[in-house]
């Protein structure tokens, strides 16, 4: 087994691999703006990716109840939620793969079992995250949660047989998927039209 990967070969494996899934495992991502009533000091800014049925109740209620929204609802994982941020500003598609893999892979290294998938997804984990260090602020190491979930059964994973890295990459690019379908990216603001916030995990925007 290599103990290193360039990230072109890794690259090149999910677009190999990709043939094989739904288009939309390629489309470009985006988030759903909910303005947010605000008129104190500072402004509302941020992103969320909730599952769809959440997303739907979060916009009710913001709309129809915003302080109850600000003060008594609970914040996501800020893992998730950077990664979130970062698959919005990500300026191509290269950028976006590498996303998704360093930040799935992650969560696979803790739920790998005896399939042999965290050996895998460790390479692949940090050749990804090697592309992406000199375009964004990376994940904090204290961030143990980078997607909202796996959602591969954890009875399928303990039970599959994981030889080479297309297993691997096949099981991030499920799961992605999986995501996708089932997720729902919003960016909550208080922002007038004109305004803006600069901050952003890109480091070519500093």
């Amino acid at each position: 087994m290599f103990e290193k990967m360039k990230w072109e070969d890794v690259y090149s494996l999910w677009k190999q691999n990709s043939y094989q899934f739904p288009k939309i495992l390629t489309d470009p991502s985006f988030a759903e703006t909910i303005f947010v009533q605000y008129n104190r000091e500072g402004c509302i800014y941020g992103y969320d990716w909730l599952t769809v049925k959440e997303a739907e109740a979060r916009k009710k209620l913001i709309m129809k109840n915003p302080i109850e929204f600000l003060y008594l609802t609970k914040p996501s994982n800020k893992g998730t939620i950077q990664t979130a941020q970062m698959l919005m500003e990500a300026k191509n598609q290269e950028e976006k793969v590498a996303i998704w893999i360093a930040a799935t892979a992650n969560e696979l290294l803790e739920c790998s079992f005896e399939s042999r998938i965290g050996k895998y997804a460790k390479i692949l984990e940090m050749t990804a995250r090697g592309f992406l260090r000199n375009r964004y602020q990376i994940w904090h190491h204290a961030m143990r949660k980078l997607v909202p979930e796996i959602m591969i059964s954890y009875n399928i994973l303990d039970n599959l047989i994981c030889k080479d890295f297309d297993v691997a990459m096949e099981l991030i690019q499920l799961n992605t998927l999986l995501i996708q379908n089932n997720y729902k990216i919003l960016l909550y603001s208080s922002l007038k039209e004109g305004e803006s916030i600069g901050y952003s995990y890109r480091l070519d925007s500093r």
